[in-house]
């Protein structure tokens, strides 16, 4: 079995994606097709023996006829491609909002008491012939919502884009049918034909739901965007050059000039080039890339090393094991594109509605148009009739019912500094079942903290001093952790000089407070620092490691002064956090990766009902992924580690002080860096849902009534819609919608403090 991988054109949303996972399936299978939005591609898994030019032949007439292109391409291509297709989107969207103003000033100017030239104004036939010509240029900018709406359409799976075609070509198709009416009266001179139809103009409806529903989509390819940017900065993390021993001399090479079983050279300070194994020298290395934890981690010959990661203190010659598209970076990158490509479909609630209602006007437009042919109504009559209902229920109510909701929900989120992405998110975050969250950065506060002084000699103070005057010459992260309590108690700093440093042990300093000593018990003996409280100094160290933290020994003048803790604390709101998931019936779970005794410190002080410890990125995307199958899934993390998770959850939630990876794969950006917030973005999404189906009830509402008497089935008992009140009425309905939508800018998403609101609130 092989996978092969192709570019696919048109793809915008997420009904793109399941049309295309359809069409494709009807030529390699069911289980053989993976489509992913976030890099435009589909990727076909086929036997070995498969005719590769046949497959794509087929594959590529077959996506042809449902309305989206096939093409071989590079991964840098089909990059360059989606960064192409939504500029040209962000240039389709400005012509039409420009156009389409214009066409407001001229259809509706007069109603606010905007003035129109007289030539336009008193001559019906140029005042409808201006709207049709305006309209045009709209239509053929997002002609994509026909071709796409009216194939899902003939293959009976009506959607969204169905529902617009038709909406937007009813109101052309009768618009035009109305200017001609037009013409036909003034060249009869007819002024009650041209008065008929002269309001009867519907050319705007058209034109503004065409403009509405693009700027969705374009703000939805922005954050697909951003989120393929991710993917070209982790693989820009990688040095472009390292040094390598050959033929007994060091030489400068490029990454890509590196082959298994090369020796490179890393110096402190320098990102490690290749996956391999240590075979000389030792030293600290900052794993936070890979494992998202902050504390180094000492490594020595034999120890394995991953590419990305920096070795913080020592010198190591590192034997290359694993290079290129094998090193973890690169399986990173593969499980977030995977991830983002198979990431759970949904079914957008405007869909649902579409695939009902879509079927049911058309059928009902038919029906009328069969009824009055059947009681002798003249051709202008039935067309008359039968277009009205087309019309009628021209979708602007429909239209703007989820789109008007999301984009007040998503400005009420951003003034509380909620940045939600797209309306996808928004309304998966309301059926959230499992809340899964990192531990570094996002539970705690993502770097080290003395939070424990245990003096054996003199008090406090003392030991910090000491540490101090040791530690400010070195540029471990604990030795800034210990630096900044000291700079917080305005300890002084003691100027030192002779220093040694032992990778992994320790480190001393002469000071004018004498020799200062920071690192492991062993190291300081060696160094003839003596205590007569060993017991208790050792004893105090396996508690604090115990905890979940780092214990380090500190000495002076050949005395062991004490022991100082330093941990990655707990943020102060990340307990309440949890509480409130939990008491609204959502199951929360850390996935770090860091130690057991770590994890299960920080799972027991915040209260998460379980806990994973010891994950590679691969393994919190492959239980996000198992959990997925059990309920919706929200991933809160802000590390790279992270990407491939955020990916694959359902809601990939970053907090805004990660990294920029991170933040580019997540669907929500917490920029308060508080996993509170992510609380009051549920209950925002709640609140956005309810509204949605509130507009949506409404506007099925409106259609319910106005279509029956558009078809003109009072009629016979004198009650009909006349054109004029036909538009105030659909125009009605969609002020409505709007206005509705706008009263989630009062929606309280902070805590209702009164017992038992809360949790009521978040189940809503």
């Amino acid at each position: 079995m092989k996978k092969l991988k192709y570019g696919v054109k048109g793809m915008s949303c997420a009904a793109c994606v399941a049309h295309v996972e359809r069409a494709a399936k009807k030529v390699c299978g069911e289980e053989n097709v993976t489509v992913s939005l976030l890099t435009n591609s589909i990727t076909v898994t086929v036997d070995d023996g498969e005719n590769e030019e046949k497959l794509f032949s087929n594959l590529k007439k077959t996506l042809k006829s449902a309305g989206y292109g096939l093409e071989k391409v590079s991964s840098e291509s089909r990059k360059n491609s989606s960064e192409a297709e939504y500029k040209r989107g962000v240039k389709r969207l400005i012509y039409s909002l420009v156009i389409t103003a214009l066409l407001m000033y001229v259809s509706m100017g007069h109603m606010i008491s905007l003035p129109l030239p007289s030539f336009i104004s008193d001559n019906a036939a140029v005042f409808a012939s201006l709207q049709m010509v305006l309209t045009l240029p709209v239509i053929i900018i997002n002609f994509k919502f026909f071709r796409n709406g009216f194939s899902a359409l003939f293959k009976l799976s009506p959607n969204m884009d169905s529902l617009i075609a038709i909406g937007s070509s009813a109101s052309f198709i009768y618009g035009f049918f109305a200017t001609v009416m037009i013409f036909i009266g003034m060249a009869e001179n007819d002024s009650e034909l041209v008065h008929k139809y002269a309001h009867d103009l519907y050319f705007e409806s058209a034109a503004m739901i065409l403009t509405l529903v693009s700027l969705g989509k374009t703000l939805e390819g922005r954050a697909r965007a951003k989120a393929s940017e991710a993917v070209g900065k982790l693989a820009e993390m990688l040095p472009d050059t390292a040094t390598v021993q050959r033929n007994g001399e060091n030489i400068t090479v490029s990454l890509s000039d590196i082959s298994v079983g090369d020796t490179v050279i890393v110096r402190e300070g320098e990102t490690i080039p290749v996956d391999g194994e240590i075979i000389e020298g030792h030293g600290s290395v900052d794993e936070s890339a890979l494992s998202g934890e902050s504390i180094p981690v000492e490594k020595a010959i034999g120890d394995k090393v991953s590419a990305v990661c920096t070795l913080c203190a020592g010198y190591v010659l590192v034997k290359t094991e694993k290079v290129g598209s094998d090193t973890s970076l690169s399986r990173i990158i593969g499980l977030l594109e995977d991830a983002a490509a198979s990431k759970a479909r949904i079914s957008r609630i405007a869909d649902k509605v579409s695939a009902i209602f879509v079927p049911a006007v058309i059928l009902i437009s038919v029906i009328t148009a069969v009824i009055w042919a059947i009681v002798g109504a003249d051709i202008t009559d039935v067309l008359r009739y039968s277009i009205s209902v087309l019309v009628i229920s021209c979708p602007c109510a429909l239209g703007l019912a989820t789109p008007t909701a999301v984009m007040v929900g998503t400005a009420k989120g951003a003034e509380g500094g909620i940045l939600i992405k797209s309306a996808e998110a928004l309304e998966n975050l309301s059926t959230v079942k499992y809340f899964m969250t990192d531990k570094t950065g996002t539970l705690t506060e993502g770097k080290p903290r003395v939070t424990d002084l245990i003096a054996v000699e003199g008090d406090e103070g003392d030991l910090l001093r000491s540490a101090y005057a040791a530690e400010a010459m070195s540029i471990h992260p604990l030795a800034a952790a210990v630096c900044e309590r000291a700079k917080a108690e305005n300890i002084p700093m003691t100027e030192g000089k002779n220093y040694e440093s032992v990778t992994g042990m320790g480190i001393s300093v002469d000071t004018e407070l004498g020799v200062c000593a920071v690192g492991k018990p062993e190291f300081l003996r060696s160094k003839g620092f003596l205590c007569d409280k060993w017991e208790f100094i050792l004893a105090s160290m396996e508690r604090l490691e115990n905890e979940g933290k780092t214990a380090v020994c500190v000495g002076r003048d050949g005395k062991i002064l004490g022991v100082i803790g330093i941990a990655d604390a707990l943020r102060e709101d990340s307990i309440e956090a949890i509480s409130e998931l939990k008491s609204a019936g959502i199951a929360t779970v850390m996935l770090t990766g860091d130690n057991e005794l770590t994890a299960a410190a920080i799972a027991e002080g915040c209260g998460v009902d379980e806990y994973y410890s010891k994950l590679l990125p691969e393994d919190k995307e492959r239980i996000i992924r198992e959990y997925s199958e059990k309920g919706r899934c929200a991933m809160a993390g802000d590390g790279i580690n992270d990407a491939p998770a955020l990916a694959r959850a359902d809601i990939g939630i970053a907090i805004g002080a990660g990294t920029e990876v991170a933040i580019d794969c997540a669907d929500v950006v917490l920029s308060k860096n508080s996993i509170k917030d992510a609380v009051r973005a549920i209950r925002l999404s709640k609140a956005t849902l309810r509204c949605i189906k509130q507009n949506l009830f409404w506007a099925l509402v409106y259609n319910s009534i106005c279509i029956p008497i558009a078809a003109g089935a009072l009629t016979f008992v004198g009650v009909s819609i006349s054109p004029m009140i036909a538009s105030a009425a659909m125009s009605f309905s969609s002020v409505c919608v709007v206005l509705n939508s706008l009263r989630l800018k009062y929606v309280k998403i902070d805590r209702d403090y009164a017992r038992g609101t809360f949790k009521e609130s978040l189940k809503g």
